[in-house]
């Protein structure tokens, strides 16, 4: 489904938006993009959120642990239906710790609901590919 083109456009300003309170390491402003009711999961194995103060703790870990954030999003794909919309993206985390630069090339997905006067982030989702499964295969090794 698609979104009429100012809702899209709402949406990919919310993906601005949050790259840049990474960037400048807003916790509070990147806390007001989520819902009350967020929820979602990172690429590490205890990276799991079920509900706003779950997202705080993450978000300043996340933070504390790096010199610098930064995050692009390429291939954005916007769809949904009023008042939710669903989005797509490959992502990439450039961040600097401890002095060490380091990339994490993922995926990222999200799940947003229009407030009535804003949207807001109710999912999220950044997982890494698995490097041990080759193109064509299912699962690592089946081909």
């Amino acid at each position: 489904m698609t979104l009429p083109r100012q809702q899209a456009a709402g949406i990919r300003g919310m993906m601005d938006c949050y790259r840049e309170m990474y960037r400048t390491k807003n916790t509070i402003g990147l806390l007001s993009l989520f819902s009350p009711r967020i929820c979602g999961y990172g690429s590490g194995p205890d990276e799991v959120v079920r509900d706003l103060a779950g997202m705080k703790a993450q978000v300043k870990r996340d933070l504390s642990q790096a010199d610098s954030v930064r995050i692009t999003f390429e291939n954005v794909h916007v769809a949904g239906e009023m008042p939710v919309a669903w989005v797509m993206a490959d992502c990439e985390f450039e961040v600097v710790v401890k002095g060490t630069r380091l990339a994490m090339a993922g995926r990222f997905t999200a799940v947003l609901k229009n407030t009535g006067s804003r949207w807001l982030f109710e999912m999220i989702h950044f997982s890494v590919p698995a490097l041990t499964q080759a193109p064509g295969e299912s699962y690592p090794g089946s081909a």
